[in-house]
């Protein structure tokens, strides 16, 4: 199972994307991570995001983030033909879907809810544990922590 997250500017619905990555629970060494060079036209920014949840900066985005057009690519290539899971469907699908329609492309893999498609005993350990961890807030660690409190005793 592919695990995304996904990091923004914010919660409200001007946000963006700054951060992808997603994680294969089968295999350690298939994953990707990158920050995003956000639009011209995405403005908003949360202050007390960047300096209390993901600690990214916009000039961090500037200077490290690749292109919106570069990401959606790397994740078409990367993804084609997949489905990729969250734990926040609301917000990382909207998040997600925000950066292809930026650029007019469409994303070649689906988008799913853990919440779909694992067994409820599962989901409850999962919802229990998580309650009780630090929470990093950079996506690729936190789809890390995700895929361990799933698939692990």
């Amino acid at each position: 199972m592919i695990i995304f997250d996904v990091e923004a500017s914010g919660l409200s619905d001007a946000s963006y994307p700054i951060e992808v990555a997603w994680q294969d629970s089968d295999d350690p060494d298939c994953f990707d991570s990158f920050l995003i060079n956000p639009s011209e036209s995405w403005k908003h920014w949360d202050d007390y995001a960047e300096q209390e949840i993901h600690h990214i900066s916009r000039n961090t985005l500037y200077k490290e983030g690749v292109s919106i057009a570069g990401a959606c690519t790397r994740l078409n290539t990367k993804l084609a033909g997949k489905t990729i899971y969250s734990d926040a469907i609301e917000y990382d699908q909207r998040w997600l879907l925000k950066l292809f329609d930026e650029v007019g492309m469409t994303p070649k893999f689906s988008i799913g809810s853990i919440y779909h498609v694992i067994d409820k005993v599962t989901l409850l350990k999962f919802e229990s544990s998580i309650e009780n961890e630090f929470i990093v807030h950079r996506a690729l660690d936190d789809a890390r922590q995700i895929i361990r409190l799933l698939f692990t005793e």
